[in-house]
């Protein structure tokens, strides 16, 4: 599914002081509306642009209509007007706080050449009140791909550089202003081409949800994995979670696979196989029947290295802390003859806490695998 080298030496052994370290973390309150489709766009001048945008309405819908923009025989390169889209039909509550703004638009260049044309952006601005405000977001350094593909403006917490209200949003000259800088050549006039825009309004309603907390956790599993875990409760029966991954924060992808319930806990696990190389962030989207939607806090995961399990304290008194296992991983401690005296439940982090304060005093083994401690309780 997602293939990824990962390195086998420079393993990391862990601290020997094995503390449990449980972070719960609260559903986060800001949901999603959206994406909404514009109602209406037009091409519209602004001093120093010097190509239309033609078709403008066909950014309306995703249906590989695309509204162009294209250099001529008389000029081989220039701006593009602003293509504008509004009218997006959002109904965010009164009571509302904007989170963030995310805008994704659909666009391809054609008769783009290798360092000789392009198409990039020149300005991705916000309409506030019918005026363009805020951030340009344009990335004026990246080419346009030769066929349609999204590019994401914005994101959760980002209010483009400017204060906004429910109304603000909900108005129908509310938008997105989007325009290119085309470099063409004799003979050679690159289009910029626009098949869809889209926006995506997150917000903070006290009205909605209570917030629900989450224990929320990611650790190393076994065979190099990363293993998820949260907590389930009881009135989250009709809520749905979707495990999200990112490299950087901004993108994030939708993982395949079903989640594993502990029906004695309430313990949700899910475990992936092929974490991205280096650094990935991981988050759940929590959607409710009516089709509400939250985010967990982000959680960082980086693969390590077990050199070998380690304990604290030996001797041990009332409770014995366990360091270097797998998420996953169960362990038993047994008396010197072999007899089972107590068995985990599948840890949920790299590290476990065992209360053996009802043992009597002698010596004792621990074991996970082919891997085994001794242990002395006073």
């Amino acid at each position: 599914m997602y293939p990824v080298t990962v390195p086998h030496g420079n393993k990391i052994a862990m601290p020997l002081l094995c503390a449990l370290f449980i972070t719960s973390f609260t559903r986060a309150q800001c949901v999603a509306s959206g994406p909404n489709s514009p109602g209406a766009s037009t091409s519209t001048s602004f001093p120093g642009s010097d190509f239309s945008f033609s078709n403008p309405s066909n950014v309306l819908a995703n249906d590989n209509s695309r509204s162009s923009a294209s250099s001529v025989l008389s000029l081989f390169s220039g701006q593009t007007e602003h293509l504008q889209a509004t009218d997006f039909g959002f109904s965010i509550p009164t009571a509302a706080t904007i989170c963030g703004i995310e805008v994704h638009v659909a666009k391809s260049a054609t008769d783009v050449v290798l360092n000789l044309t392009s198409v990039t952006d020149y300005n991705v601005q916000i309409i506030k009140n019918g005026v363009l405000t805020g951030t340009n977001q344009a990335d004026q350094s990246t080419s346009w791909p030769g066929s349609d593909t999204y590019t994401s403006y914005g994101n959760t917490n980002d209010l483009w550089g400017t204060s906004w209200t429910p109304n603000d949003i909900n108005s129908s000259n509310f938008g997105i202003s989007f325009s290119a800088a085309i470099n063409g050549l004799l003979g050679i006039f690159p289009s910029a081409r626009i098949d869809h825009m889209s926006v995506t309004v997150y917000y903070m309603d006290p009205t909605v949800l209570p917030a629900h907390a989450i224990q929320f956790r990611v650790a190393n599993g076994s065979n190099q994995s990363a293993l998820l875990s949260w907590k389930s409760n009881v009135n989250d029966d009709n809520v749905t979670a979707i495990i999200e991954r990112s490299a950087n924060g901004k993108t994030w992808e939708a993982l395949p696979g079903t989640a594993i319930k502990n029906n004695i806990t309430s313990l949700l696990t899910f475990r992936d196989a092929h974490p991205l190389p280096g650094k990935s962030l991981y988050r759940l989207k929590m959607t409710t029947a009516s089709g509400d939607i939250r985010y967990t806090t982000v959680q960082p995961f980086q693969q390590r290295g077990y050199t070998s399990v380690q304990c604290y304290p030996n001797p041990f008194n009332s409770f014995i802390q366990v360091a270097g296992i797998t998420a996953g991983e169960e362990l038993t401690l047994t008396d010197l003859y072999g007899k089972r005296l107590y068995r985990s439940l599948p840890a949920v982090n790299n590290t476990l806490r065992i209360d053996v304060s009802h043992l009597q005093p002698g010596m004792y083994v621990i074991g996970g695998g082919n891997r085994k401690i001794k242990m002395l309780k006073k």
